[in-house]
C-alpha cells in the first residue's frame, strides 16, 4: 500500500509504505511539514520503522529529523549522497527556503540491496544522474517503482546542480528502468504517477533517447 502526501515549498512527493497484513511501514522522502506526515501516519494508525531517502536534496530529506525523532526510525540513504544530508539546511537557504539538516545515517545503501517493508521487499537501484547518489526503490512482485527525482511523469530529473549529468541520468534510465516492464506502476519525487509503458510513448525525453537507437527498448 502506497500513499502519497504532497509538502513543502517545491511540492515534493513524500510516500508512507506499509503492508496491511503486518502493520510495517516506511517513510519514503519525508521533504518537509513533519506534523502533517505524522497526522496521516496516525489517521492510518502506522508506527513507521524507518526513513529511506531516494536522494539527499533539501526538498526530500527536510522532515528527517522530526521523524526519525518522534518515532524513533532508522534512516538509509545511498551512500554517494549521505554528505548531502549534513548541508541541507544551508543549501535551501539559496533557494530562499528553510528547511532543517537531517541526522546521519544509520543504514549506507548501495545497488542490489534490498528493503523488507512486511511481506514486501524492494529492491535499490543506484541511478545516479540527479545527484551521485541517487537510487529507486523497485518492488518487482507488485510492479512498483519509486523514482524520487530520476523520472518524472513527461519528464527527467534536472542535471544543472552539483552532482548531476545529464549523460549520467539518461544512462541510468535507458539502462536500469527502461527494461522493467510496461505496467511497472512509477511514483516520482514531484508530480503524478505514470507507468513505465506511458512513459515510453509519451515522455519527450526517453522517446528521444528511444529513437537514438542506443538500445533496443520494447515499446
Amino acid at each position: 500500500m502506497i500513499k502519497s502526501i504532497v509538502v513543502g515549498d517545491l511540492e515534493e512527493n513524500c510516500y508512507i509504505v506499509w503492508d496491511e497484513k503486518s502493520g510495517d511501514a516506511a517513510v519514503v522522502d519525508p521533504g518537509a511539514e513533519a506534523p502533517l506526515i505524522e497526522a496521516e501516519l496516525g489517521k492510518m494508525g502506522l508506527k513507521p520503522a524507518q526513513i529511506i531517502n531516494t536522494h539527499g536534496h533539501f526538498d526530500h530529506i527536510g522532515a528527517n529529523a522530526e521523524i526519525k525523532k518522534r518515532f524513533d526510525t532508522s534512516l538509509a540513504i545511498h551512500s554517494g549522497d549521505a554528505e548531502l544530508l549534513g548541508d541541507a539546511k544551508s543549501y535551501a537557504t539559496t533557494f530562499g527556503i528553510k528547511t532543517c539538516s537531517s541526522p546521519e545515517p544509520d543504514r549506507l545503501l548501495k545497488d542490489g540491496d534490498t528493503i523488507e517493508i512486511g511481506s514486501h521487499t524492494f529492491q535499490v537501484i543506484h541511478t545516479p544522474g540527479h545527484t551521485m547518489g541517487g537510487v529507486c526503490f523497485y518492488d518487482k512482485a507488485e510492479g512498483v517503482l519509486i523514482t524520487g527525482d530520476t523520472l518524472f511523469a513527461g519528464s527527467v530529473g534536472r542535471t544543472d546542480l552539483p552532482g548531476g549529468s545529464y549523460e549520467t541520468l539518461m544512462n541510468s534510465i535507458l539502462t536500469r528502468l527502461l527494461p522493467m516492464d510496461n505496467d511497472v506502476r512509477v511514483y516520482p519525487g514531484h508530480g503524478p504517477d505514470s507507468t513505465i509503458g506511458i512513459e515510453k510513448q509519451t515522455n519527450p525525453y526517453l522517446m528521444e533517447l528511444i529513437r537514438g537507437g542506443l538500445r533496443e527498448i520494447d515499446v
